[in-house]
C-alpha cells in the first residue's frame, strides 16, 4: 500500500470512530427513544436549521442557544399505520443537553401532539440522583411553551441540587420553545 492509501484509510478510520463517539445524536438512539415513548411503533427524525430570525425570537424569550441548538434533530414517535398508510405521529422527543453544579447532564424531552411536557428522562450527569426521581421529573408533565419555569411557581428544586434542578427547568423550556419555534404554524 502506498503512503496516500495509508493515510486516506487512516483518516476514513478516526473520521468514523470519533463521529459515531462524540454527542448522543450522532448514533441513533434506540434505546432512549422507547424510554421516552415506549408506545411508539417506530421513530424517524428530522434535522431542523433554525433561521436567524428563529434564533432572535428565541434570545428574546431568554432562552440561551448553543451552536449545537441552532440545528436540533427532531425525534418523532410514530404508532401503527393506519387504514390510510400514514403512520400517525405520536409526538416528539429532542435531546438538550445542560450544565450543572458538577458538569453537563443529557436530558432527553419527549413532547405530546399538541406540544405539552409529556416525559423527561436524565442520562449522564454527575449530579445529585434526587433530579433523576419522578418525584422531581413529573412536576413538568403538562408544561408548555407559556410556562416561565420559575423557582418555587412552575417547579419545586430538589434541595440537594438548586442548580442541576435550575439546568433541568432551562432545558425543558429550551426544548418546549425550540419545538414550538421551529414548527410554528403561521
Amino acid at each position: 500500500m502506498t503512503l496516500n492509501k495509508i493515510l486516506v484509510h487512516s483518516m476514513t478510520f478516526l473520521l468514523l470512530v470519533c463521529s459515531t463517539s462524540i454527542g448522543h445524536e450522532k448514533k441513533w438512539p434506540e434505546r432512549r427513544l422507547r424510554q421516552a415513548w415506549p408506545q411508539a411503533q417506530s421513530f424517524t427524525s428530522k434535522q431542523v436549521s433554525l433561521t436567524s430570525s428563529q434564533i432572535s425570537e428565541l434570545k428574546s424569550e431568554g432562552v440561551q442557544i448553543d451552536s449545537k441548538d441552532r440545528s436540533p434533530i427532531f425525534y418523532f414517535a410514530q404508532s401503527k399505520v393506519t387504514s390510510g398508510g400514514k403512520p400517525q405521529t405520536l409526538g416528539l422527543i429532542l435531546f438538550i443537553d445542560s450544565y450543572g453544579a458538577n458538569g453537563p447532564m443529557e436530558i432527553t424531552v419527549g413532547l405530546s401532539s399538541d406540544g405539552l411536557v409529556q416525559k423527561i428522562d436524565i442520562w449522564e450527569h454527575t449530579e445529585n440522583s434526587s433530579v433523576t426521581k419522578e418525584a422531581y421529573l413529573k412536576q413538568f408533565i403538562g408544561k408548555s411553551s407559556k410556562d416561565p419555569m420559575l423557582v418555587n411557581k412552575d417547579y419545586q428544586p430538589v434541595s440537594e441540587a438548586p442548580k442541576a434542578s435550575e439546568s433541568i427547568a432551562l432545558a425543558v423550556q429550551k426544548a418546549l420553545k425550540i419545538s414550538n419555534v421551529a414548527f410554528k404554524k403561521n
